[in-house]
């Protein structure tokens, strides 16, 4: 199952926090999951190459050169998403059942107050299967549209030729999504699928900002967040099915580098959506 989970916190008493909570929320969340199950943590923890879950920094504030001002009482929220049927089956069973009453990011006191896994409720949340994904676009599902429009809500970088790139390219985007979804999949995609975001689907508007999050070792990644839309010059109907069944799945994956710790939260933004 892929699962995309909200945590609504309340803030414990008045603070200035880092400007980016992806690492404390990671670090955070896998405690969490030893708490019932640390073989499972620490699998979650040595996992090669793309993890099958992301973590969100703290949402509903922004960040300013200080940090993240938080007033007692305030309400905010974190994301968790998981593309791995045991995560996703433990968290059920044990986040949306039974919540934790604290949810604490970098020794900061968090009251949980809800737990939201619905898109009715909040539009970053949800839950689906890859069967459910691919059968509405690739099985006499949906006429595939060939314009997508992506929401960026966090910093989003790419590795390529051994740079991070800070912008969204439809390459570089749908690259990342196509290589989450065969690691997870069923349901494979061919590798051409790169190629025709590559050649064949050009960006038509963009509301784009650069922004830096800090890493290790002071390591500064530079990150594009803002909405992107993208059009297919082809419309044969395979291509554009694949396509909008990956950008759908972005809600689940993210996109590109840092997805654990904050980076690349993404959803898509489609007319019944918004």
């Amino acid at each position: 199952m892929l699962l995309s989970i909200i945590l609504e916190l309340t803030s414990q008493r008045a603070g200035v926090l880092p400007p980016h909570l992806g690492r404390a929320h990671h670090s955070i969340f896998l405690e969490w999951v030893a708490s019932f199950d640390a073989p499972l943590a620490a699998a979650l923890h040595d996992f090669e190459g793309a993890k099958p879950f992301t973590c969100s920094s703290l949402l509903g504030v922004t960040p300013t050169a200080d940090g993240l001002s938080l007033r007692a009482g305030e309400t905010v929220s974190v994301r968790i998403t998981s593309l791995d049927a045991v995560l996703s089956s433990q968290i059920e069973a044990h986040l949306t059942a039974s919540a934790p009453t604290q949810w604490n990011l970098h020794n900061h006191p968090f009251a949980v107050t809800a737990v939201i896994c619905d898109a009715q409720r909040n539009r970053w949340s949800g839950s689906t299967t890859c069967e459910e994904l691919a059968a509405r676009y690739l099985v006499a599902g949906e006429t595939p549209s060939p314009a997508i429009t992506l929401e960026f809500a966090a910093p989003t970088a790419f590795k390529s030729r051994e740079m991070h790139v800070p912008l969204p390219l439809p390459g570089l985007v749908f690259g990342s999504l196509l290589d989450r979804w065969n690691a997870v999949s069923p349901v494979q995609l061919p590798d051409d699928v790169r190629a025709f975001a590559e050649d064949a689907v050009a960006v038509s508007q963009y509301n784009l900002r650069s922004a830096a999050v800090r890493h290790k070792q002071n390591s500064v990644l530079i990150g594009g967040t803002g909405t992107v839309t993208y059009r297919a010059l082809n419309g044969d109907r395979y291509w554009l099915a694949c396509l909008n069944l990956l950008a759908d799945f972005a809600l689940y994956s993210g996109v590109g580098v840092k997805t654990v710790t904050g980076m690349g939260q993404a959803r898509r933004i489609a007319e019944r959506h918004k």
